[in-house]
């Protein structure tokens, strides 16, 4: 029962932390409009996957692609190309060679790097030629955090605003040994601010950390989702939602938001776990639910 205390009011006070609601996505998603075309939404280069870890490549492409992207681009080894379209014909693919070549990647709306990429030499020649030539915001995940962790030179190298997703135990690899959640939040805005980075600290309840020090808290999301592969979903997702000209923190809060609801959505459906793919099936229907 309502006690009197004025909303406007309440909205009005200054604070760090920021509990994201459905009408915050609402307030920010955009709806496609008439006579637009690919061009319109963005074209979006993932960076990912080696022989033995396509499967990453694969999900963070293909979640790109839900999200509503015009184009997109699969950078992967050259074995990975028959499973891309096999999968994905709609995704088009750049053969990642022994010579990785940096003069197209300013045509990119979005640059996403880490997800099934391996953390061998080669690897490293890419993320040091990535960061070399590309100065928009990048997203991070999986093995560039890795690298990153041992090269920590680069991490002051990244692309302003940029986004890092790790989870647990890759925060910890970068940023130290913590004992609980909060020593992590404290951390990681520290390193956001210092950085000018957004950082995603991934939990059932995940913490989008922005480099002003604040810290939103996405409240979808639940434990049917701990399969591995999901978090290679929310980085093609969030790389869609840059790449359809969404600012970095608006692409992290809506991304983090869609992908928790996409898990609750199926869970409340009947599944108890739920394997990653089915996150992407679900995604243009909860995007169009939130629209609508």
């Amino acid at each position: 029962m309502p006690i009197g205390l004025d909303e406007d009011y309440i909205q009005a006070l200054k604070s760090n932390w920021k509990f994201v609601e459905e009408q915050d996505i609402r307030n920010i998603i955009k709806e496609r409009k008439a006579f637009s075309h690919k061009g319109t939404y963005g074209h979006a280069l993932i960076i990912a996957g080696s022989q033995e870890t396509m499967g990453a490549a694969l999900l963070c492409a293909d979640a790109c692609l839900h999200s509503g992207i015009g184009l997109i681009t699969a950078c992967i080894p050259e074995s990975g190309l028959t499973a891309l379209n096999t999968r994905s014909p709609e995704i088009m693919a750049r053969a990642r060679g022994e010579n990785f070549k940096t003069e197209e990647l300013n045509n990119y709306s979005s640059i996403a790097l880490g997800p099934g990429i391996g953390t061998q030499e080669e690897t490293v020649l890419i993320l040091k030629a990535v960061l070399a030539n590309y100065h928009a915001p990048m997203v991070f995940d999986a093995d560039a955090l890795t690298l990153l962790s041992t090269l920590p030179d680069l991490l002051e190298k990244l692309p302003a605003l940029s986004i890092l997703t790790p989870h647990m135990k890759e925060f910890d690899r970068m940023f130290g040994d913590h004992k609980s959640w909060w020593d992590r939040i404290e951390t990681a805005r520290q390193k956001a601010t210092v950085l000018n980075v957004i950082i995603v600290l991934k939990n059932q309840y995940s913490f989008i950390v922005m480099p002003d020090g604040a810290v939103f808290v996405n409240p979808t999301g639940n434990p049917a989702m701990a399969v591995g592969g999901t978090g290679d979903v929310l980085t093609g997702m969030i790389t869609g939602f840059m790449a359809q000209g969404y600012s970095p923190s608006d692409a992290a809060v809506v991304g983090c938001y869609l992908h928790g609801k996409a898990g609750d959505d199926l869970k409340n459906a009947g599944m108890n776990s739920i394997p990653p793919r089915y996150l992407i099936e679900k995604l243009p229907f909860v995007i169009n639910d939130v629209l609508v």
